[in-house]
This record gives C-alpha cells, structure tokens and sequence, in this order.
C-alpha cells in the first residue's frame, strides 16, 4: 500500500491529464470524421474522474445501434470494450490505456461507424 500511495504522490498529475485529454481527443477526432456523428467530452463528478468521451450517431446515417456497436467492438480484433450510453451512444474512457492504444481504439471505433453508414 506504501508502494502505491508513494506513486500517486510523486505522479505528475498535470501532465496525466493532458495525456487523457490527448488520448480521447485522438478517440475523439477519428469518431467526428464519420457523417452523422457528435461527440461531447465530460468529466463525471464522482467516479472515474477523468475526460470521458460521449459519442452519438444519427440513428438514420449510422444503421447501427449502442447494443450493435458495442458487440462489434468486443468481437473485433482487438476486442474493445465500452460503456453504453443511450439508445445511439457509447461512453468511452481512456485513463487505463497504455500508450498507442488510442489509436488503435480511435480506428476500430472509426471503422465500425464507417461500415455501419455505408
């Protein structure tokens, strides 16, 4: 327990946020390039206290639904897993992620929207 109190006293948490902020920006970004997407950046006031993207779609130009997109995410390769939001949306966090992840993530999520609007 002293091991992890140490750290997180000596951790930089300035720079950690900005690499969050960074990392669902990328996420972010990748998302919005996709006709009939939104995105909205939050910060839960209470659990996981960090940049958390929430991202919708126009159920008409992305056919595809939160239940659907989740499962295409956690069948793909590699398996991704997001929070469900509403009916056409996913919650997704980025503060448990090593670096490079992002962009893997930021292109599975573009991918499975651009097939979904084909």
């Amino acid at each position: 327990m002293y091991v992890a109190l140490d750290r997180y006293i000596k951790l930089d948490h300035e720079k950690e946020w900005k690499i969050w902020e960074e990392r669902i920006g990328l996420i972010e970004n990748a998302a919005k390039k996709v006709n009939g997407v939104t995105s909205e950046i939050t910060i839960p006031p209470i659990a996981n206290h960090t940049p958390t993207l929430n991202l919708s779609w126009d159920i008409k130009k992305v056919k595809m639904t939160r239940d659907q997109f989740q499962e295409r995410l956690r069948m793909g390769n590699p398996s991704i897993e997001v929070r469900g939001g509403n009916d056409n949306s996913i919650v997704i966090t980025a503060f448990m992620l090593q670096p490079g992840q992002e962009k893997i993530v930021a292109n599975r999520i573009r991918e499975e929207l651009v097939k979904a609007s084909l």
